[in-house]
């Protein structure tokens, strides 16, 4: 197992960059926020179904590695995951009650990123589970949220900055509001 981790303020601002550290404390890579698109901010200000803020994980060369955008796919709202050599619709299902998983397809591997009901997010590929995102309790801490990635199969650094990206962007800010996601998932899952 390989673990890295992050540490995330309670309030982040634009020009916050959050590292992305192994477990002896060396920089991988970074986690940026970003405003989403026009067309996406007009939709999110007028009904609140999308993304406030798009995620990016970027290299220490400030080059993209991965991104969440909103986007409208097939009559609803849809993610599209960007790395480097491609775009990937993220296609969300529910799973539960309030939760729900997103499902990809990369050459001919299917990953399923879903959130356990033990607050754990889980990565499978080909229904082998690959990874896990936790977020550490932090009752005793008011600055900080401290997010812990585990890998299970292999040291792969881009691998921990998706789950990142993912893990920020898809759930991290839905944890304490699920009205959202109620009436997201009621109104566009036809």
């Amino acid at each position: 197992m390989y673990t890295y981790s992050y540490k995330i303020p309670k309030h982040m601002s634009m020009q916050d960059r959050l590292p992305l550290t192994d477990e002896n404390g060396n920089v991988h890579c970074y986690i940026k926020k970003r405003k989403p698109r026009i067309l996406t901010r007009i939709v999110n200000n007028l009904f609140s179904f999308t993304l406030n803020y798009c995620f990016v994980a970027v290299d220490l060369n400030e080059k993209n590695i991965y991104s969440i955008n909103a986007l409208k796919y097939r009559f609803k709202f849809d993610y599209m995951l960007t790395t480097p050599l491609q775009k990937i619709v993220l296609k969300r299902e529910r799973e539960q009650l309030i939760e729900s998983k997103y499902t990809w397809q990369d050459n001919s591997d299917t990953y399923v990123f879903l959130q356990h009901y033990s607050a754990e997010v889980r990565l499978f590929k080909n229904d082998e589970e690959i990874a896990t995102v936790k977020l550490v309790d932090t009752r005793n801490s008011d600055e900080l949220d401290n997010v812990i990635i585990t890998l299970f199969k292999e040291d792969d650094t881009n691998l921990a900055a998706l789950m990142a990206v993912l893990y920020h962007s898809l759930y991290y800010y839905n944890r304490y509001d699920s009205t959202i996601l109620v009436k997201s998932f009621s109104l566009f899952d036809f």
